[in-house]
């Protein structure tokens, strides 16, 4: 029996987490030595009486031959710091990280990686921020890391997986398919570990819980070289995992917003404490420590809204113009034209298909 499951059975132990374990690990040569080790050998590696009757209690019901096929049910697998695979960011961050769950089929952890993170309640141009951000850095090779909670971590998986690039969700719970969290985004996971993976430090069976996600937040942020906020109100989560990425000495970026937008209130105070500005995804490549050649061009991959092609009706061309990142109702589109209702709901069809125009729900319109 390979020795990682001996360690995943002190995790599964109440009170045993993972500056705990790396305790452990440094006083024993194997989890098998430790996992069979006397009360008095156990407690000379300087744990308290209550962990230690933890211990004790936990080797009694915790049988570690009978946990091998529970993993392997959902196909989990372990990732020790001791292995030679384990990230090499997550190795050096500031807080101790022994042991991780892995779900899915990437394993390459030393590829450059961002981190696409934000509100929960987005609007429509944090989406589309998102959207575009997480679309280019795919597309430039970089893996995209997010929390698969609603709102901005989702947007990101999603446009990830549309630009054919990977990414990987860390969660705030165990990776059996009982315990992810939300329920309704375990198709968005599925999706997921086809090319990427999910991720977690709980054990399978943990369910979510508040003292969960601040650990979460801390992988997000260690695991990647900059963390990207798209819109955060000022008591937003997503400033913790920003204050996490400057712990770990990553880059912090954030996307401006509308001065109106209380959505957009905590990173304008990221940009006004020092968090980089992005325009687009150039801005970010140009402040990471990226392999190959270092002074190739950054491709120009901005927010900047697309030129309108050359092929569109003058009806198109008229509707097109008037379409911004921010919604607007189909009637105020209609009247501003100056076209007839049916010419207009016409060409706006037109634009749809063409990509260069959405629906964002209620009739309200944005430019693609």
């Amino acid at each position: 029996m390979e020795d990682s499951i001996y360690w995943h059975c002190f995790r599964k132990i109440p009170g045993i987490g993972q500056t705990r374990l790396r305790s452990l690990m440094a006083a024993f040569e194997s989890g098998e030595e430790a996992w069979h080790a006397d009360a008095s050998t156990l407690e000379r590696t300087g744990m308290s009486r209550d962990t230690l009757d933890a211990i004790i209690a936990g080797r009694n019901t915790i049988n570690p031959e009978r946990e091998r096929p529970t993993l392997d049910r959902d196909d989990i697998r372990i990732l020790l710091s001791t292995d030679k695979t384990f990230p090499t960011l997550l190795r050096e961050a500031p807080f101790p990280i022994s042991l991780l769950y892995v779900r899915g089929s990437f394993d390459d952890w030393n590829v450059p990686m961002v981190s696409i993170v934000g509100s929960r309640n987005h609007t429509a141009y944090g989406r589309q921020a998102a959207e575009r951000i997480a679309e280019d850095l795919s597309r430039a090779g970089i893996v995209v890391v997010s929390g698969l909670a609603y709102g901005i971590d989702s947007v990101a998986h999603g446009a990830t997986l549309r630009a054919d690039g990977k990414t990987i969700a860390v969660l705030g719970n165990g990776l059996d398919d009982a315990s992810i969290h939300p329920k309704d985004h375990l198709p968005l996971a599925k999706r997921i570990m086809e090319s990427g993976c999910l991720l977690s430090e709980y054990p399978p069976g943990t369910a979510t819980g508040k003292g969960t996600f601040p650990a979460r937040n801390r992988i997000i942020a260690a695991l990647s070289l900059g963390v990207v906020v798209v819109e955060a109100t000022e008591k937003s989560g997503s400033l913790i995992t920003a204050t996490h990425a400057l712990e770990c000495g990553r880059e912090v970026f954030a996307v401006p917003g509308s001065i109106f937008s209380p959505a957009s209130t905590g990173t304008h105070r990221l940009i006004r404490d020092g968090a980089k500005l992005v325009r687009g995804i150039g801005d970010i490549l140009e402040e990471l420590p990226l392999r190959g050649n270092q002074d190739a061009p950054i491709p120009d991959t901005g927010t900047a809204m697309k030129p309108a092609p050359k092929n569109l009706s003058s009806s198109e061309e008229k509707i097109l113009s008037l379409l911004t990142h921010e919604a607007a109702h189909v009637d105020e589109i209609i009247k501003s034209s100056h076209l007839g209702t049916s010419e207009a709901g016409s060409a706006l069809t037109m634009l749809e298909i063409k990509g260069l125009a959405k629906n964002i729900g209620g009739m309200n319109y944005i430019r693609s």
